[in-house]
């Protein structure tokens, strides 16, 4: 899930678990994915608990009752007002990302390459998002609504 474009991440969360602790503690975090083709990307920025019901229901997603079970009180059922349910909400601050630019034949050749030469083999191309890019895409979100 994500808000301002796409730029900042919402995840769900269980409010009793120890992750709130954490972000309450240091609430800098890096976020990374990776796909099957090496293509990844790593996302820091500065968290935050959100407990907000409206939010919480506007991204609730029956699957929540999976992984939170239903404790039998008629309050901590899973649903979408269970005071457990929260959103971690990511603030983004960079973005680094590399995006692949060779097949699976051309990075076995780089790396080869690499071995031989002792020069770092090429697979990718890493790319990065500033801050002030990110500050300035937040800008065009909110003229844009």
């Amino acid at each position: 899930m994500s808000e301002v474009g796409g730029i900042d991440l919402l995840f769900h969360t269980n409010t009793e678990s120890n992750k709130t602790d954490e972000i309450k503690s240091d609430p800098h975090v890096n976020i990374s994915f990776i796909n099957s083709s090496g293509d990844w990307a790593s996302v820091s920025g500065v968290s935050e608990v959100v407990t907000d019901r409206s939010l919480v229901k506007k991204h609730y997603s029956s699957e929540l009752k999976a992984w939170l079970g239903d404790l039998g009180d008629g309050k901590h059922d899973g649903s979408e007002n269970d005071p457990r349910i929260g959103i971690i909400r990511v603030k983004t601050n960079t973005i680094t990302y590399a995006v692949s630019h060779k097949t699976l034949v051309g990075k076995l050749a780089q790396v080869a390459e690499g071995i031989v030469t002792g020069s770092a083999a090429q697979v990718n191309k890493l790319r990065e998002i500033s801050s002030h890019d990110i500050e300035k895409w937040r800008a065009s979100q909110s003229l844009a609504q």
